[in-house]
């Protein structure tokens, strides 16, 4: 039989897992203290079902349900659940807090036990990108790292029988796996496993989302939660930050960790806003170079060449073993091999490669981790470095090059893009945009609202121009997310077709532009009931308070989808003057209207919110499951009494 207390209390005591709790960074400085200006971890990240799409759009969608990301977790693990989510939106970070959460209450149980059975579950968390030999490998390295060493058919015994002691399987990062052979081992592993519970996430879906039945995807943070994040970390100077991003903070900062970023590069980069993302990243990296890290030892010579060494290891990684793979995480030895090459051609001493590596390894955004494994603090940081060495073989590629090389592929999407925020050439930015268009309409209008802001309205002008059925052009349009497009966006929503009505406001929502709101409000009143459910989402993303009073209005609409949508919305604007139209709708016929406006008075979590959902538990179980995800003294105190 396997002891697992000295596991258990390696996790708990473990610090990695354990600051999850209070902070959200990238990283220590190492030889300095931790500083002293962070901000508190974003605990009410939410998850929503992903359901299957309807085959069209008179089909109607189905029930859509919501959940704080732990609670989604664990009430679908049993059966397996794919938790999908934009790169920083929280994945990992979630993954952490449930290894640390439920090995404390593991701990707990096993202190408990008074010579009876108890289920008790063990966590154990699997990370994709260090995958090497098998799945079953990737387990016992972990367990190793954290005191407790078995051989293989020990482990297999004890996934097969699990009784007392069961599982809990936490694999991280499906598209960081690094080959086909990788991926279809860990399916297997998935079927001959099936009765044990596991959790699975990854960037995007893809075509390959291991047949998991049941997803869940992660919702941006909405606007009160990005001001009080940003007021937390910048006490002094967050309210002229926030005014100065205006409309833009969705823009720039819809996932915990670019916003935590785009606060860090303000704060260090004279209270001034970036142009685009590229432009936060270029100075967020620039800031680590030489700010952070100033007063740290280095070899001779070492931090001049950090840019050009990082941008070399991010390419190496990128480019994987085959045009369609991508590594992130290399062996110590490849990373050196690399760096050695470097040193060579600059005609510097040949032992530099070892020693710059370490200096690297401390004071920069790549770490060691699993068994001797280089890798980037996060993929989005190996992405922008690999963006900046694109930039420079840009000139250099012919076209055909471009298309066939990088914009064929998908691992190149994201550097690409954030490539086009640094270009600062006219002639490059639309050459890029324009081959992307003849690879694929939809890529194309992705680029052509990446680029630098003074370059997009050429950019979406080869959008504008396409000879496409208007639906589908009103939908690249909105693929942009470019504000070029907002004038003809609205202009669609008046469009005789229902069909251009609903993608335009669609669209509009992914744009989030305060602008397009007058319109929207108009299309909450249009003769179809999925433009006006469509508009209440958008009106929701868009965050503003100008749009209660219309879906206030919304939710005593005909449709329950619409009602539905607008309860949603009015929980990601977060106000107190919706509380009275919320708590009414607790009473609505339809059980998701219901759901969504407990979901809604549970994120505005005020005192005033919480006093009526008191008042409402007589009659209304979504009042009390309002009430559990607000974790304040005066909802416990009041559930106390209720009880």
């Amino acid at each position: 039989m396997i002891d697992w207390t000295p596991y258990l209390e390696s996790i708990s005591d473990s610090e990695k897992y354990a600051q999850w709790e209070t902070f959200y960074t990238l990283t220590d400085v190492e030889g300095k203290t931790r500083p002293a200006k962070t901000a508190p971890l974003l605990r009410d990240l939410w998850v929503q079902t992903i359901e299957k799409e309807p085959q069209n759009r008179q089909e109607r969608p189905e029930k859509t349900e919501r959940f704080t990301v732990l609670d989604g977790l664990r009430k679908y693990a049993t059966n397996h659940v794919l938790l999908k989510g934009r790169p920083g939106s929280g994945k990992s970070t979630a993954l952490a807090r449930l290894l640390l959460e439920e090995s404390v209450g593991a701990q707990s149980l096993r202190l408990n036990q008074q010579n009876q059975a108890k289920i008790i579950q063990i966590p154990i968390l699997i990370e994709l990108r260090l995958y090497e030999t098998s799945i079953l490998d990737l387990i016992l390295q972990f367990l190793k790292r954290h005191k407790l060493i078995i051989d293989s058919n020990t482990l297999e015994s004890w996934l097969l029988e699990n009784q007392n002691f069961r599982p809990l399987l936490l694999f991280d990062g499906i598209n960081e796996l690094p080959s086909e052979a990788a991926r279809q081992n860990l399916k297997n592993f998935r079927q001959q496993y099936a009765e044990i519970s596991m959790i699975f996430t990854t960037r995007d879906l893809g075509s390959d989302d291991l047949d998991i039945e049941k997803k869940l995807e992660m919702l941006p943070l909405t606007e009160p939660q990005m001001r009080d994040f940003v007021k937390a970390y910048l006490p002094e100077k967050g309210e002229e930050m926030l005014k100065q991003l205006g409309n833009r903070l969705k823009e720039l900062a819809e996932t915990p960790l670019l916003l935590w970023m785009l606060c860090s590069v303000f704060d260090n980069n004279q209270n001034k806003i970036p142009a685009n993302l590229g432009l936060v990243f270029q100075i967020f990296t620039g800031i680590y170079d030489k700010k952070l890290k100033a007063d740290v030892p280095t070899y001779q010579e070492s931090r001049d060449w950090w840019r050009e060494l990082l941008q070399l290891l991010a390419w190496k990684m990128t480019q994987g073993e085959s045009k369609t793979e991508i590594q992130v995480a290399i062996s110590r030895t490849e990373a050196e091999e690399e760096l050695s090459k470097f040193i060579k051609n600059q005609e510097l001493p040949k032992h530099y490669s070892k020693q710059w590596l370490k200096d690297l390894l401390k004071y920069h955004l790549i770490h060691l981790e699993g068994n001797d494994k280089i890798a980037f603090r996060h993929q989005l940081i190996q992405e922008y470095y690999t963006a900046e060495e694109l930039k420079k073989k840009l000139p250099h590629l012919r076209d055909e090059q471009l298309q066939w090389d990088y914009l064929n592929y998908l691992k190149w999407t994201e550097p690409m893009a954030l490539l086009l925020g640094l270009l600062d050439n006219e002639t490059q930015a639309k050459r890029v945009v324009k081959l992307g268009l003849e690879i694929d309409l939809k890529l194309g209008a992705r680029l052509a609202g990446e680029v630098n802001f003074k370059f997009q309205k050429q950019t979406v002008g080869l959008v504008l121009g396409l000879d496409v059925p208007k639906r589908f052009k009103v939908e690249l349009l909105g693929l942009t997310k470019s504000n070029e497009v907002v004038n003809q966006l609205s202009q669609a929503l008046k469009d005789s077709d229902w069909g251009v009505r609903w993608n335009a406001a669609e669209a509009l929502g992914n744009i989030s532009p305060e602008t397009a709101i007058a319109e929207l409000l108009k299309a909450l009143e249009d003769s179809n009931s999925d433009v006006r459910r469509r508009a209440a989402l958008a009106l929701g993303k868009i965050g503003s308070e100008t749009a209660i009073m219309g879906l206030l209005k919304a939710l005593e609409d005909s449709d329950e989808y619409v009602r539905r949508n607008a309860a949603f919305a009015l929980g990601n604007i977060g106000s107190e003057t919706a509380i009275a139209g919320l708590l009414k709708a607790l009473k609505d016929s339809d059980e998701s209207v219901r759901g969504n406006a407990a979901f809604a008075l549970a994120k505005i979590g005020s005192e005033t919110a919480i006093a009526e959902l008191l008042k409402a538990l007589e009659h209304s179980d979504n009042a009390l499951e309002a009430l559990t995800e607000i974790e304040t003294e005066t909802a416990i105190a009041g559930l106390l009494k209720a009880l």
